[in-house]
């Protein structure tokens, strides 16, 4: 019977411990979300921002920590990478009504992370107790004559 105990401990163990690397996980995807959901709104305020002006000057990283400053001779006409390195033209208006779909799209599969999460702590939780509860019979057996 004890060793059945020790097998059991140590499978809720195991659980436990992927439990804590399912969360990592998901706790990494939905930083990595979070970034691009930023990059993308700071992207939208952007072109809104340009959307208009006459050749206004920007700053173009270019890598390295280094920039240029770099006159925009058409603030109306975008190109936008949607994916499989597939780069299309679109107006100001299209390119922003586009990024904000995406950054909705981020928030509900943010939402769907973060519900992910919370399941898997929930399960977490819910392995440490049945943990907690047998090693207290572990030790409630080891001691009969010290309950009381």
């Amino acid at each position: 019977m004890e060793n059945v105990d020790a097998r059991e401990f140590q499978m809720l163990e195991q659980y436990l411990e992927q439990f804590t690397q399912q969360v990592e996980a998901y706790s990494r995807q939905l930083e990595m979300l979070e970034n691009r959901r930023v990059e993308t709104a700071t992207a939208v305020e952007t072109l809104k921002t340009l959307a208009g002006q006459e050749g206004p000057t920007v700053l173009l990283q270019i890598g390295g920590g280094a920039s240029l400053r770099v006159h925009v001779p058409d603030t109306d006409t975008v190109l936008l990478n949607i994916g499989a390195d597939v780069v299309v033209e679109r107006t100001n208006a299209e390119t922003v009504d586009y990024l904000e779909e995406r950054i909705t799209e981020m928030e509900a599969l943010a939402k769907k992370i973060a519900e992910s999460i919370e399941q898997v702590q929930k399960q977490a939780r819910d392995v440490a107790k049945r943990m907690e509860s047998a090693y207290s019979q572990a030790q409630a057996r080891m001691a009969p004559g010290m309950q009381g």
